[in-house]
């Protein structure tokens, strides 16, 4: 059976506190902390961080907008656990904490398993264990700090789907990437019209290619090209000036989807 950790109770002045060495969030939403600060002031702190001990001071290791909170109100300590822990259980303790919140972008989560990977030498398998995933779904992660910076991005903002990141990260010519990308962003796509549109780049690839044309004599996207959405019934990719628009209500819409 795995030793209880020893922790000790108290208040912590706000100054002897240190952030995480490596913060897991690429940008902290200043609203919640303004929000956590709010309930802080009217209630308290329910909850105390839990911090550790670090060369005479102390180390955030679960609680950082409560602490950044405390900040914002301009409070003096807080109330906090002290815990004895090693550098890596500090790390998988933190990154536990933070796979848990439901705002966590998948450029996030990449982030926290290239840090165990990368820093502290943990293999797939382990990490997985310790976080409850599969080896498949961290390697699956870790891939998404392999693509483009405008993938990236897109996917972090929420803009784009990670599986239909996935699907636009063959498309090696960047102009068309970001071409796709931002059709993508501004009318919508699911996984098969992004395969689709990766289709159609790889065949005028291949034409170009067979024909001799000088490199990147791709179609260009100032050039008419098919645009691809997705069916509302089938979910596949349809070219646009080939779909059938219906003025229907929602509940006649439901009735026919319902009866396919």
């Amino acid at each position: 059976m795995k030793k209880a950790l020893k922790t000790k109770l108290g208040e912590i002045s706000i100054d002897l506190i240190d952030e995480p060495r490596a913060v897991a969030r690429l940008d902290i939403d200043t609203e919640p902390v303004k929000e956590l600060a709010l309930s802080i002031s009217e209630l308290g702190l329910l909850q105390p961080i839990v911090i550790r001990e670090a060369a005479g001071r102390y180390e955030i290791i679960a609680g950082h907008r409560r602490y950044l909170a405390h900040k914002l109100l301009g409070l003096k300590s807080i109330k906090a656990s002290v815990v004895k822990m090693s550098d890596k259980d500090t790390v998988i303790a933190r990154a536990t904490e933070n796979l848990r919140r439901v705002d966590l972008t998948p450029m996030e989560e990449a982030a926290i398993y290239s840090d165990l990977v990368n820093v502290h030498k943990m293999d797939f398998e382990e990490i997985g264990k310790k976080m409850g995933k599969t080896a498949g779904t961290i390697k699956r992660r870790l891939d998404l700090v392999k693509m483009p910076p405008i993938l990236q991005n897109a996917v972090h903002q929420k803009l784009i789907s990670m599986t239909v990141a996935e699907e636009l990260w063959p498309i090696a010519d960047l102009t068309s990437l970001e071409y796709y990308l931002t059709f993508a962003i501004e009318n919508g796509c699911t996984k098969e019209v992004a395969r689709q549109w990766c289709k159609d780049w790889r065949d005028s690839e291949r034409r170009s290619d067979e024909t001799g044309e000088l490199p990147g004599g791709h179609q260009s996207p100032q050039e008419p090209r098919p645009y691809y959405v997705a069916c509302d019934l089938c979910n596949g990719p349809a070219e646009m000036s080939t779909m059938i628009r219906l003025s229907i209500c929602p509940a006649c819409y439901k009735t026919i989807k319902d009866n396919i």
